[in-house]
């Protein structure tokens, strides 16, 4: 009796609270005509600050007085007032409007949100809607396909790029383009890329770590923006743009499959917004997703021997060396049908299980105007990759007893990525606007090799070894102040900014398990004997991926202070002119100044020019500065150990390298933007991008061994006692890149519920380099032949390894509940170095000095098509076919390349233009309560 009446007394105070407050519920879409959904149209309630944005499914849920009346917006469709007259539910159907076909901007200005045709740099605005559309399930790949100055593109058997995609921006290299989330720094992934691809010798940011459904919008910068966001923005900014919706219920599931039957992608994901309070409500968005890759596999079949050695190509194995191979298969029952072609090797989209979740979380803080922040989040990627194929000739350095039959080595990695921001804001008297954050981002990669050997420990060798794990953790604190002064000086608009930011950066290499760094008894060669044949030298370590060794663990630190200046004016209605300054301070190298200077001139009323003149740069990062890894093969009977040299190393400033400075751009920015009619926007932008004192990583220099001294590299004979080979990085070349950007979009109404929209995006852009760097005396000196810092591969990969043409066109027509977008994407010609196949060295010239060749890999285009059926307000059905023509990239020139490596590898893994899986179909079915 006494719960039954304290129910009723809880019932009661509730009714009488709700009556008090006189507030009702309400909620329903912000639909276009078509009854397509409006993502990110604002709702508010008239003559309060009460309101907030729909989310990606134009769905909104508001408390509001029952005689209320509401006003809804959203950029490029006429605003709309409408009556609440006591109803919980209102559906709102906005016409398109023919003076705005942009969106609001937020990055690139720290003033008054603008529109991308009246902002005085070029920026791309992504929506939700139009990256889902695409039907690809990561980030990065979404992004790949509606901005055409950006390029991710897969690789296979790549070292560190199998774990994190290298992302760029206007052809230049991962680490040169700023990720920022909701305008604050991202942490970058913690282990360095040193193989031979796109990005070698820098660090990405991993885009994919984020979940897709948590992000509301990505804008992308491409301008240099160092002085208004500090280090690594010379390429531009990528700013992710988090989802704030509340009250909505959003989920999805997706299943597709590539055209071979490999590949299966399963994704399933929700998010949901939470409101907080009722008078001026906060928000509580969160995300979760799960992702599942099937492994693909495009190798070609094997054409070496197992257990004969065959002569490389382009040279054909004899007949008699067949016959031998084919009756040891037999022998072993490796192939049951033997001399057919078969597989050893896996080439393709590695396996993934990828855990996701994220929060994006707001509150006003009573009436002082005070609101509080925070957001951040969690993924776990475990990714399996592979290596080469080790054959089971007892003459090969990799050979090992445990596997008799030879081995594909299995290189899985674990990489866990967490991040936090919290922050405190505040509008006060006069205009002030206050912004007081901190932040923290934390990447670890564990690696394992398994099903492999340590060579060297003959059958003693176990076959699963840890490698050990890359850590990189960054904090940032930053102080935020902004006020808009209205006309000050006759202006039409003065906004001044400024601010400050703390940064810290950690860089952690741990070892791994001792058999997987070991230098077993087999590592020498040993002379027959009249019980045992003569022995070649076997490699040490774990075959495929060499474990670090405890003289190789790093625990590096850094701290850096910035401070910046930034002025905003609409000087009148025709002129706007901009200008920043920053100021940082590292611990470790130095002080560097950035500056900015941008400006937009009205031509005519919807017609004009821009232009901007930054000096960016972009700091060393401590994985460049502070990689340490040691890893050994076996060349003419000898161990060859390579060394990463840490830059702090006291032994280079004997062979005259200093440490890496950073590198300083200037960037040169010009173009035109116009609205063309009611129905048609277009912007035009050239750039050039100088970079002097660009960091790169050495070629891999011969020490000689010895015990007497020399001059050169030979002094380093003593020193370098059991290293055949160094590496480090160094300020070696000066690049330029030159490019134009073109960016259309059109929009037109048939009727009420008839639509179309389409958009032609294109670049054309080329880097050069236009300064090689002079090898040190030091280093030079007494060694016969030439030693390079940087050669024709390495070379190759800065200029021709990404399209320097790619153009994006896509249509989407709406009739109804229907809605079908046909997409073609076209990637330019890439070229990729390396030596040519079957060339012995000889004395006088070591492989390292053989002159490379080169092959170009045409461009192709890319066709896709989706059709979306919203079968009723809360369900939509979407089928979809990525790469519908089955187009695959050229292959490998077997014949010439040695990167084909037996079959295993038909296309390059050295350069990147849109992926090698083929034709993809898929289905998703999107679900909005």
């Amino acid at each position: 009796m006494k719960k039954l009446l304290l129910l009723v007394l809880l019932i009661l105070s509730g009714l009488a609270a709700t009556a008090q407050s006189g507030k009702i519920s309400v909620s329903g879409r912000v639909l276009d005509a078509n009854g397509q959904a409006i993502p990110g149209a604002t709702v508010l309630e008239k003559g309060t600050n009460n309101g907030l944005a729909t989310n990606s499914e134009g769905m909104f849920r508001l408390d509001v007085a029952p005689d209320a009346t509401l006003s809804f917006s959203a950029l490029g469709f006429m605003p709309q007032q409408v009556p609440v007259n006591n109803r919980n539910t209102l559906d709102v159907q906005l016409e398109m409007s023919a003076t705005d076909l942009n969106e609001v901007v937020v990055v690139g200005s720290r003033g008054q949100p603008r529109t991308s045709v009246r902002s005085a740099v070029p920026v791309d605005v992504l929506n939700a809607r139009e990256l889902q559309a695409t039907g690809q399930v990561e980030l990065g790949q979404q992004v790949q396909f509606t901005s055409p100055s950006f390029n991710s593109a897969k690789t296979g058997v790549n070292g560190v790029a199998n774990y994190a995609d290298p992302a760029t921006l206007r052809g230049l290299s991962p680490d040169q383009v700023l990720v920022l989330v909701d305008g604050k720094r991202r942490h970058q992934f913690s282990a360095l890329n040193l193989n031979v691809t796109v990005g070698s010798g820098t660090v990405v940011t991993d885009l994919n770590a984020v979940p897709t459904m948590a992000v509301e919008r990505v804008e992308v910068l491409r301008d240099g923006a160092a002085a208004l966001y500090g280090s690594d923005a010379i390429a531009g900014v990528i700013n992710l743009g988090l989802n704030k919706s509340t009250g909505i219920v959003s989920g999805k599931v997706q299943y597709g499959i590539t055209q071979e039957g490999d590949g299966a992608q399963y994704l399933a994901g929700a998010n949901y917004g939470l409101k907080l309070g009722s008078d001026n409500p906060g928000y509580l968005n969160l995300t979760v997703q799960y992702q599942r890759q099937e492994q693909t596999n495009r190798s070609d079949n094997y054409v070496g021997g197992i257990y004969t050695p065959f002569p490389a190509l382009p040279a054909t194995p004899t007949a008699a060396q067949i016959a031998a191979e084919n009756a040891k298969r037999a022998e072993r029952g490796v192939y049951p049908s033997v001399g057919q072609p078969f597989k050893v090797g896996v080439y393709g989209s590695n396996q993934a299980d990828i855990y996701q979740g994220f929060y994006n979380f707001g509150l006003p803080l009573g009436s002082a105007g005070w609101t509080v922040y925070s957001f951040g989040g969690y993924s776990r990627k475990d990714i399996l990759a592979y290596g080469f194929f080790r054959n089971a000739q007892p003459n090969n350095v990799n050979y090992s007893p445990v596997h008799p039959d030879g081995y594909l080595p299995e290189l899985p990695g674990r990489s866990d990525d967490y991040s936090a921001v919290v922050g405190l804001s505040r509008k006060v008297a006069e205009g002030w606007n206050l912004d007081f954050s901190s932040g923290y981002g934390y990447n670890y990669l564990d690696l394992h090799a398994n099903n492999t050997a340590n060579p060297s420990m003959g059958a003693a060798s176990p076959t699963d070894f840890y490698v050990g794990r890359s850590a990189f953790g960054q904090s940032t604190s930053e102080i935020n102040v902004t006020r808009n002064f209205g006309g000050l000086l006759g202006t039409k608009s003065f906004n001044l900014a400024f601010g400050g930011q703390f940064r810290a950066d950690q860089f952690i290499l741990e070892k791994g398990s001792p058999e997987s760094y070991f230098v077993g008894e087999f590592a020498r060669p040993a002379p027959a004997t009249p019980t045992s044949p003569a022995r070649t030298a076997k490699a040490p370590g774990s075959s495929g991926r060499p474990g670090i060794a405890p003289e190789d663990e790093t625990d590096a630190t850094r701290t850096n202070v910035g401070v910046y200046l930034d002025l905003e004016s609409d000087v009148n209605e025709r002129l706007l002119l901009t200008t920043a300054v920053r100021y940082e301070n590292y611990s470790d190298f130095g002080s560097n100044i950035s500056g900015k200077f941008a400006t937009r001139f009205n031509v005519l009323e919807n017609v004009a020019l821009r232009g901007s003149i930054n000096r960016g740069f972009r700091a060393p990062s401590l994985q460049q500065t502070f990689n340490s890894v040691t890893t050994s093969t076996v060349q003419a009977g000898e161990i060859v150990q390579t060394k990463q040299l840490r830059n702090n190393d006291p032994r280079l400033p004997g062979i005259g390298i200093g440490a890496p400075k950073p590198e300083t751009s200037w960037n040169y920015s010009a173009g035109l933007a116009a609205q063309l009619g009611d129905n048609f926007a277009l912007t035009v932008d050239a750039y050039q991008i100088d970079i002097r004192d660009r960091i790169i990583n050495s070629e891999r220099l011969l020490v000689p061994q010895g015990t007497t001294g020399g001059t050169g590299i030979e002094a380093l004979r003593v020193p370098f006692r059991g290293l055949s080979e160094i590496r480090f990085f160094t300020n070696a070349i000066d690049t330029r890149t030159r490019g134009i950007d073109v960016v259309g979009t059109y929009r037109v109404n048939f009727g009420e519920r008839s639509r179309l929209s389409a958009s032609l995006a294109g670049t054309l852009n080329e880097t050069k380099i236009s300064r090689f760097g002079a090898t040190p005396a030091q280093l030079q000196a007494g060694t016969p032949n030439r030693v390079l810092l940087i050669d024709t591969v390495s070379i190759g990969l800065i200029e021709r390894s990404q399209p320097r043409q790619k153009v994006l066109f896509s249509v989407t027509y709406q009739l109804g509940k229907f809605s079908l977008t046909p997409r073609a994407t076209y990637f330019g010609p890439v070229v990729a170095y390396e030596k040519p196949n079957n060339i012995p060295a000889t004395a006088s010239t070591p492989a390292r000095y053989v002159r490379h060749i080169s092959q170009e890999f045409e461009g192709k285009a890319v066709y896709d098509v989706a059709l979306v059926y919203n079968v009723f307000k809360a369900v939509s059905l979407t089928v979809g076919a990525n790469n519908v023509t089955n187009v695959y990239p050229d292959r490998v020139d077997a014949r010439r390349f040695a990167s084909y490596s037996n079959g295993e590898i038909p296309y390059s893994r050295n350069v990147a233009q849109f992926g090698f899986n083929g034709a993809y179909y898929y289905t998703n079915l999107s679900l909005t309560f």
